[in-house]
This record gives C-alpha cells, sequence and structure tokens, in this order.
C-alpha cells in the first residue's frame, strides 16, 4: 500500500468515528480506497430566499474531491444546496468554498468539522470573500463568529449598496 493509500483509509476511518461521535455528520465515500466524500451537515446556517429575506437552513450538503495531489494540497469541495455565506457559494454559482489556509497533516474530518463551523458562521473571513454580498452584509450587520443566526436572520433582509460590493471587488483584486 503507497503513502496516499494509507492516507486515503485513515480519512475514512477518521470520518466515521466523526459520523459516530457526531449525528449531525454523515456521509457517502465513493472509491476504495474513497477519493470522494457525499456529505450531509444537519447545523444551522443561512440561505436567501428570492424575496432577498434570510432564512435558517438546517440541512446542508456538499462534496469532497481528494484529487491526486491531495493532500499536499487541499482538497475540492463544491457546495450543493443554498447557502448564503462569505466563503461559500451556492449551487446557482458553482458551489466554491474558500477553506482558507490548508496543511497536509489536517484530516479530512477536521475539515469536514471545520466547514460545519463555517455553515454556523462560527467562522468566516469577509476580507477573503468568495460571496461579496454575503461580505457586504457581514460588514453591514456587524456580525460577529458565533453570533446567533436566528436573530439575524429575524432582523435582516438583503439590503446591500451595490456601491459596498464595487468597493469589496476593488479591495479584493488589489
Amino acid at each position: 500500500m503507497n503513502p496516499r493509500q494509507r492516507r486515503l483509509f485513515a480519512d475514512l476511518h477518521h470520518m466515521q468515528e466523526l459520523a459516530a461521535r457526531d449525528d449531525r455528520v454523515s456521509f457517502q465515500a465513493d472509491g476504495d480506497p474513497p477519493e470522494a466524500y457525499n456529505v450531509l451537515l444537519n447545523r444551522v446556517g443561512l440561505a436567501r430566499q428570492a424575496s432577498g429575506e434570510l432564512t435558517l437552513r438546517h440541512v446542508h450538503r456538499f462534496v469532497v474531491y481528494l484529487h491526486l495531489d491531495y493532500p499536499r494540497r487541499p482538497p475540492q469541495i463544491s457546495w450543493l444546496t443554498p447557502i448564503f455565506h462569505p466563503n461559500i457559494l451556492s449551487p446557482d454559482r458553482n458551489g466554491g468554498v474558500c477553506i482558507g489556509m490548508w496543511s497536509a497533516s489536517e484530516s479530512l474530518s477536521d475539515l469536514v468539522m471545520r466547514v460545519a463551523t463555517m455553515v454556523e458562521y462560527g467562522s468566516f473571513n469577509a476580507d477573503d470573500a468568495l460571496d461579496l454580498e454575503a461580505a457586504a452584509w457581514v460588514r453591514s450587520n456587524r456580525v460577529k463568529p458565533g453570533a446567533p443566526l436566528e436573530s439575524l436572520a429575524r432582523r435582516s433582509t438583503m439590503s446591500v449598496d451595490d456601491d459596498e460590493i464595487v468597493v469589496l471587488a476593488r479591495q479584493r483584486s488589489a
């Protein structure tokens, strides 16, 4: 067994342990050893309705692809359910996820927990945003990591000034 296969089997073992201890995480692994994971999170996050209002969303799905350069390079994550987050794009906008820093020593289960924390707004980076509207909303509402999402969703509609988004885009490209 080569080092990559050992790592893939270790990741599977750690994911099984995670799912056994946290019933809010489930997954389906594809391959032997697995090179793709379809992950389901039961965590409170935000999504935007067609009316622009934010609503709570309790179920989130994404796929993690462990390409040939994994773990030297971070896995590719594709988001599959609606979400409103500065560092995660909904599937209608390509479903990209910005995980920030990556280390080859980080296990897949640790990464899944990091993404779960992001969904709950326990972690976000409005300065390195994929979704500029969500970043502008975070700034205009002075959202702090770990803020109760229920109260944020109740008091908020998407009323972000287009100029604020343009400014964010300029800052990002600078």
